[in-house]
C-alpha cells in the first residue's frame, strides 16, 4: 500500500511543475484560476481510499488425537492459538485425502488456563498416506497457516488369532419351528486389549425372521456383555485353563423361527474389533450396565487396530408345514416337547377360581413358547370357564403358562385331559400330547350345584359386522316371456311331441328309482348317504366317516352309532362276504384306537368303494317288503342298544375322570341311548338319559338338543327341566330374546292325542244333536267342532314347524351374511356351543338362522343339531 502511494504522489508532483511553468509563460492568468486548478489536480492525492495493514503470517501445528486411522470412523485434529481467532466463513472443500465433517471455536478459559482452540472433524478418504490439507484462520494482528500434515489411514485386517463360528443345527426346518445357531468366538489374546465390538449379522435385518436369544444361566463370574445385532446381550465367557488375563471362548446359542417357507443364506458373518496396541485399564467384565470396553466407540480410542473374523456361510430350506391333518388351534409347539399339567388344590367351591400351571418343556427358547386358548379345548367346555389371560414365567428348559378357570358344576371330578397337537419335524407329522388329568373335588356353593357363567359375561355381545353384503334375496314369481314360449311350443308342435316322447321312455327308470325312494325314506336315505360316500377321496379319515354313516343310515341305526359289533352281526343278516365284514371290521377297531388312544396315531384307512357297491347292492336287491318288516321290528335291537347304553354309561362312571377315554365312553353311551329312541315307549327317557351322557362329556349344545328332544315326549318331567336349565347356565353367549311368547310350543303327539279326543267328542254330541236337534246341542256341536279345527290347525303348524329349531354343537363357530365361507362374517363374535337359534331357510349344507334378539346369520349345516317335534 505504501509504494502505491509513492507513485500517485509523483505523479500529482508532476503535474504542478508542468502548471507551474504555463503560469510562467502566461503572466496574464488569472490567480484564482490557477490556484482553482492547483486544487482540482491534487484532489485524487487527498481522496485516496484508505488501505488495509497487511497481517503477519504465522504457521502453526496440528495435533492428531487418534494414533490410528480408518476410512470409516471420524478424527480429530486440534488446532491451538495464542490469541482469538475468527470463525472461517466455510471449510475448505473435500479433496482426495480428507472429507471434513465439521469445525468448532472453543474460547479461552481462564478457569483453567486453556489457551483458545479449534477442533476439526473429518474421515479420510482411503487407505494409506493422506495429507491433512493447510487450513487459515484471521485474528485481528496475524494470519495463522497451519502446515500440511502426512498420516496413515489402516483398514481391519484378518486375524489368524481369532475364531468365529455362527452355525444353525439343522439346514432344513418347517415353517415357525426354532432352529439353534450355535455362536462361538474365541481367542488367546490378553482380554484387556479388546475393544469396540462389531457384529450384526444379516439374519436380524431379514424381516420374515425372528432372532430369540436365550438369558444366560452362566455363573455371574463368567457373565460378559457384547453388542450383537444391535442387541445388547449377557454371554457366558471362559478363559483358558491357569490363563486368567487371556480372553478365552464366548459361546452361546440363538433360535431363529423363520415365517414363510424360502431357502435362506446365514453368513458369513463378520465379528471385528479393535484391539489396543498395549494392555490399558481393566478389560471390566460384566456388571450392571454393561460397562466393559466391548462397547467403547472407536472415537474414545487412541492407538489400535481393528481386526476381523468371518464365519462360513450355511443354506437353510425352509419347508412349509403340510397341512394334512392340522388342527385349526395347531399350538406351534414342535417336539421334543413335555407338557405337565399342575392344580394349585384338589378341592375348591364351584365357580371359584382356580390357578393351572401348564409346564412347557422344550429346546425352544422362552419367548418361542406358545399355547393355545385353553378355552378351544373340548374337555373343558360346559365344565369350566377359562380366563383369557394367561401368565408366563421363564425356565431355563421352557415356560410355565399359568390360566385361571372356574369350575361350571359339581359334576366335576377331574380337571380333565388336555390335547395339545405339536408338530414331530423328523417325521414330518402332526400328533397329539396328551396330559394326565387332576383328581379335583367341586363342593356346592351355598346349596347351588352349577355357577351361571353368564354372570361373567354379562357385557358379552354379538357386535354387528358392517363390513361385507348379504346373501342374495330370493325373488318373487315372474313370467314377462309367458307369451313368447308359447308360440314356440306352438310352432314346433310335432318336435316337442316326438322329444317328449323319447325324454319320457328315458325317464321312466329315473321316475322309478325317484319313487322308490319317496315312498320309502329308509332307502332315500341310504342313496343320500351312499352318494356323500363316493364323493369323498379313497385312503382318507372323512371317506370312513362317510362310510360309517352309510352303514348306519341303510339299517335305520343313528349317524355316528354304528359299531364292530353292528358290523359282525347286521351284515351277515344280508349275506355280505366274509371277507368284505372282516375289511370293515379291521378298519373299525384301528380308527378307534387312533380316536380313543392316548397314543395318537394316523388311521390308514383302505379303499372302500369297492366295499360299498356291494353291499348297496345286497340292500337294493332287498324286497320291499322284506325291508319294511326289517325296519318295522326294532324292538330287539333297540332293547339291545338300551342295555349296551347303561353298561358303556357304568364304565364311564367308574373310569378315572378326564381322561379322553372315559370321554369316550359318555359319547358312546349317547349315541347308544339316542339309537334307543326309536323305542316310541320309551323315547323321553331314551333322549333325557343321551343328554346327561352328552353333559357329561362335556357336549354342551348337544346335551341342550337331546333334552329339547326329551321334553317333546315328556314336557312336564321337573327332572328334565333342571337339567336343561343346568346346562343352558353353562352357554356363554347371552342374547336377550326379544320374540314374542310363542305358544305353539306343545308336542306334536300330545297335540295328535288331543285332536282324536277331540274328535271322538265331536262325533259323539254330532250323534246326541241329531237325536235331540236342539238350539243347545247345535250350539255345543259347532263349539266342538271349532275346537277340532283349532287342534287341527296347531297341529298343522306344529307339523311344519318341525326341525325350525337347533342348537349349536360346535365350541364356536362364526356366523356369516351368505351361505359360503367367502362371505364376510355377520358379528365381530363368534356363536359358541349351546346357542339356540330358530332356522328361517336352507340353503345347501348352510341354514340361516334367528337368534332370540331376532338378528340372522348363515351358519354351516353339520355344525348345528335341530329339534324334531314328532309323535
Amino acid at each position: 500500500m505504501s509504494h502505491r502511494w509513492h507513485l500517485e504522489l509523483l505523479r500529482t508532483l508532476g503535474i504542478v511543475l508542468a502548471l507551474a511553468a504555463a503560469n510562467v509563460a502566461g503572466a496574464q492568468l488569472n490567480n484564482e484560476d490557477a490556484d482553482a486548478q492547483v486544487s482540482s489536480t491534487e484532489t485524487p492525492a487527498t481522496e485516496a481510499p484508505a488501505t488495509e495493514p497487511e497481517l503477519e503470517i504465522v504457521e502453526i501445528p496440528i495435533k492428531l488425537k487418534e494414533q490410528s486411522w480408518f476410512t470409516d470412523v471420524v478424527a480429530t485434529v486440534v488446532i491451538e492459538f495464542p490469541e482469538a481467532v475468527e470463525q472461517p466463513e466455510s471449510l475448505p472443500p473435500d479433496d482426495k485425502d480428507v472429507s471434513f465433517v465439521g469445525l468448532e471455536l472453543n474460547a479461552p478459559s481462564t478457569s483453567n488456563f486453556r489457551e483458545p482452540e479449534a477442533v476439526v472433524r473429518f474421515v479420510p478418504q482411503h487407505p494409506g498416506v493422506s495429507v491433512f490439507p493447510s487450513l487459515e484462520f484471521r485474528s485481528a494482528t496475524h494470519l495463522y497457516r497451519t502446515l500440511p500434515t502426512q498420516f496413515l489411514v489402516s483398514v481391519p485386517q484378518p486375524s489368524s488369532n481369532m475364531q468365529f463360528e455362527f452355525r444353525p443345527e439343522k439346514t432344513s426346518v418347517y415353517v415357525g419351528e426354532p432352529v439353534r445357531v450355535n455362536v462361538k468366538w474365541s481367542s488367546q489374546e490378553e482380554t484387556n486389549r479388546f475393544r469396540s465390538l462389531q457384529c450384526y449379522p444379516d439374519i436380524f435385518r431379514n424381516h420374515d425372521a425372528e432372532v430369540v436369544i436365550p438369558r444366560c444361566t452362566a455363573p455371574e463370574e463368567q457373565q460378559m456383555g457384547m453388542p450383537l445385532g444391535g442387541r445388547r446381550i449377557i454371554v457366558p465367557r471362559v478363559p483358558p485353563d491357569g490363563k486368567p488375563a487371556l480372553f478365552g471362548t464366548v459361546e452361546f446359542p440363538l433360535f431363529i423361527r423363520f415365517h414363510e417357507p424360502n431357502t435362506v443364506n446365514i453368513g458369513p458373518t463378520r465379528l471385528e474389533c479393535a484391539l489396543l496396541k498395549r494392555p490399558e485399564g481393566a478389560f471390566a467384565p460384566y456388571a450392571a450396565y454393561y460397562n466393559n470396553g466391548l462397547f467403547e466407540p472407536f472415537s474414545a480410542l487412541k492407538s489400535y487396530e481393528r481386526v476381523y473374523v468371518e464365519s462360513e456361510q450355511t443354506q437353510v430350506r425352509v419347508l412349509p408345514l403340510p397341512s394334512e391333518n392340522r388342527s385349526e388351534w395347531f399350538s406351534g409347539l414342535f417336539t421334543p416337547c413335555k407338557i405337565d399339567v399342575t392344580s394349585a388344590t384338589d378341592e375348591i367351591t364351584v365357580g371359584q377360581v382356580l390357578q393351572i400351571d401348564v409346564r412347557v418343556h422344550s429346546d425352544a427358547p422362552h419367548g418361542m413358547l406358545e399355547l393355545p386358548p385353553l378355552s378351544l379345548q373340548r374337555s373343558l367346555r360346559g365344565r369350566f370357564h377359562v380366563s383369557s389371560e394367561m401368565g408366563r414365567t421363564w425356565h431355563p428348559d421352557g415356560t410355565s403358562f399359568r390360566i385361571r378357570v372356574r369350575p361350571l358344576t359339581t359334576n366335576i371330578t377331574a380337571f380333565p385331559s388336555l390335547r395339545i397337537q405339536v408338530f414331530d419335524a423328523e417325521a414330518g407329522e402332526y400328533r397329539f400330547i396328551q396330559t394326565a388329568a387332576i383328581p379335583l373335588k367341586v363342593l356346592a356353593d351355598d346349596g347351588r350345584d352349577f355357577f351361571e357363567v353368564r354372570t361373567l359375561l354379562a357385557e358379552r355381545t354379538l357386535t354387528e359386522q358392517p363390513e361385507g353384503v348379504w346373501h342374495n334375496a330370493q325373488p318373487g314369481i315372474m313370467s314377462p316371456f309367458l307369451n313368447h314360449a308359447i308360440g314356440i311350443l306352438a310352432d314346433y308342435f310335432w318336435l316337442w311331441m316326438i322329444s317328449t316322447t323319447v325324454l319320457f321312455a328315458f325317464a321312466v327308470p329315473w321316475v322309478r328309482e325317484r319313487r322308490r325312494r319317496a315312498t320309502h325314506p329308509v332307502y332315500r336315505r341310504q342313496v343320500a348317504a351312499y352318494q356323500e360316500l363316493l364323493r369323498q377321496p379313497e385312503g382318507s379319515v372323512q371317506k370312513w366317516d362317510a362310510f360309517l354313516r352309510f352303514l348306519a343310515t341303510g339299517f335305520s341305526v343313528p349317524p355316528n352309532a354304528w359299531t364292530i359289533q353292528d358290523t359282525q352281526n347286521r351284515l351277515r343278516e344280508i349275506e355280505l362276504s366274509q371277507s368284505d365284514i372282516d375289511l370293515i371290521a379291521k378298519t373299525h377297531a384301528v380308527a378307534d384306537r387312533s380316536d380313543f388312544s392316548s397314543q395318537k396315531s394316523t388311521a390308514s384307512i383302505p379303499e372302500l368303494n369297492g366295499v360299498a357297491s356291494r353291499l348297496f347292492a345286497k340292500l337294493r336287491r332287498l324286497s320291499v317288503f322284506a325291508w319294511i318288516v326289517f325296519c318295522m321290528t326294532p324292538l330287539p335291537a333297540v332293547a339291545s342298544e338300551w342295555s349296551e347304553a347303561e353298561v358303556l354309561f357304568d364304565q364311564a362312571i367308574h373310569s378315572d375322570p378326564g381322561l379322553p377315554e372315559t370321554e369316550s365312553l359318555f359319547k358312546q353311551a349317547a349315541l347308544k341311548f339316542e339309537s334307543a329312541a326309536g323305542d316310541a315307549r320309551q323315547r323321553g327317557h331314551a333322549w333325557y338319559n343321551a343328554g346327561n351322557a352328552w353333559f357329561k362329556a362335556g357336549e354342551l349344545g348337544r346335551a341342550i338338543a337331546c333334552y329339547r328332544q326329551a321334553q317333546v315326549y315328556r314336557p312336564f318331567d321337573d327332572k328334565v327341566r333342571e337339567n336343561l336349565k343346568a346346562a343352558r347356565a353353562l352357554a356363554v353367549d347371552a342374547i336377550d330374546d326379544v320374540r314374542a311368547d310363542r305358544f305353539l310350543r306343545w308336542p306334536l303327539r300330545w297335540i295328535c292325542a288331543a285332536l282324536v279326543l277331540s274328535w271322538t267328542l265331536f262325533l259323539s254330541l254330532l250323534l246326541v244333536h241329531l237325536r235331540y236337534r236342539t238350539r243347545t246341542t247345535a250350539a255345543v256341536v259347532m263349539l266342538a267342532a271349532s275346537s277340532v279345527a283349532v287342534i287341527a290347525g296347531t297341529a298343522f303348524y306344529a307339523d311344519i314347524q318341525s326341525g325350525r329349531e337347533g342348537v349349536v354343537i360346535v365350541g364356536e363357530t362364526f356366523g356369516r351374511k351368505g351361505p359360503a365361507y367367502s362371505y364376510d362374517t355377520a358379528f365381530f363374535e363368534p356363536l359358541h356351543d349351546g346357542l339356540e337359534f330358530d332356522v328361517q331357510s336352507r340353503r345347501a349344507d348352510w341354514l340361516n338362522i334367528e337368534l332370540a334378539d331376532g338378528r340372522e346369520c348363515w351358519i354351516p349345516a353339520d355344525q348345528t343339531r335341530l329339534i324334531f317335534n314328532e309323535r
